[in-house]
């Protein structure tokens, strides 16, 4: 998982956190929590292609280079980072992963995300990026081709698409666990990894915070009075 001490963050006066809490120093310790929030998911797609197995791996240029050639016939192949040409005008895409099923002739078009709240302008974008990736590489190889929205902290799919504001119904929605098992991964494993720079970020997080006078201030005051079932005793 990514550390908040590798994170930088905003640094001027204009970072909303700054402006929320009034103070600059807690703004800018904030700000660089939601950066590695969002590295976190970044890291993410490459745990998960460092764990696969390299038997799996491939390009999509040898794939595609099969011109007038059969595919395989039996096999999963997955491609990381598959990319879409632009052609005629229109402007090419990427997806996160593109797994080819050569025994069935399917392929599952897949956008990972760390968490199951999406943007809803953002996850909108990469629906339509998803469909028309799939038709292309439908085209291309004469193979059937889906979406999915893959939430690999989530196991309820349901949860997913509301996530996604229903922009897509259950039967696209994916779990990391679903994910992994495709891919021959261990979920739990990874997941427990994943987790072991938790109580890090949380100790970094805590001293980088009463580092900043005022608000070390405030707490020791709040610490100074009674909680309220102190005071019901009294």
């Amino acid at each position: 998982m990514a550390r908040i001490s590798d994170s930088k963050g905003r640094s001027d006066t204009n970072s909303g956190y700054a402006r929320l809490f009034g103070n600059q120093r807690l703004g800018q310790l904030l700000s660089r929590v939601h950066a590695t929030v969002i590295r976190t998911g970044n890291e993410l797609e490459h745990i998960i292609q460092e764990e696969t197995p390299a038997h799996l791996k491939t390009s999509l240029d040898a794939i595609l280079s099969n011109q007038g050639e059969l595919l395989p016939k039996s096999g999963l192949q997955v491609v990381f980072q598959c990319r879409m040409p632009g052609e005629s005008g229109q402007p090419g895409g990427t997806v996160d992963v593109a797994v080819f099923d050569h025994s069935n002739q399917k392929i599952s078009v897949i956008e990972l995300k760390d968490g199951d709240t999406f943007d809803t302008k953002k996850s909108s974008g990469e629906l339509e990026s998803m469909k028309k990736f799939a038709q292309w590489i439908s085209h291309k190889t004469g193979y059937s081709a889906d979406y999915y929205f893959c939430s690999f902290n989530q196991d309820d799919k349901e949860a997913i698409v509301r996530g996604a504001k229903s922009r897509f119904d259950i039967k696209h929605a994916m779990t990391g666990r679903e994910l992994c098992i495709i891919l021959e991964i261990e979920y739990d494993t990874l997941r427990e990894k994943r987790q072991n720079q938790q109580a890090e970020n949380l100790d970094y997080f805590l001293t980088e915070l009463l580092k900043i006078s005022e608000i070390r201030h405030a707490v020791e005051g709040l610490l100074k009075k009674p909680s309220r079932g102190e005071d019901e005793k009294r």
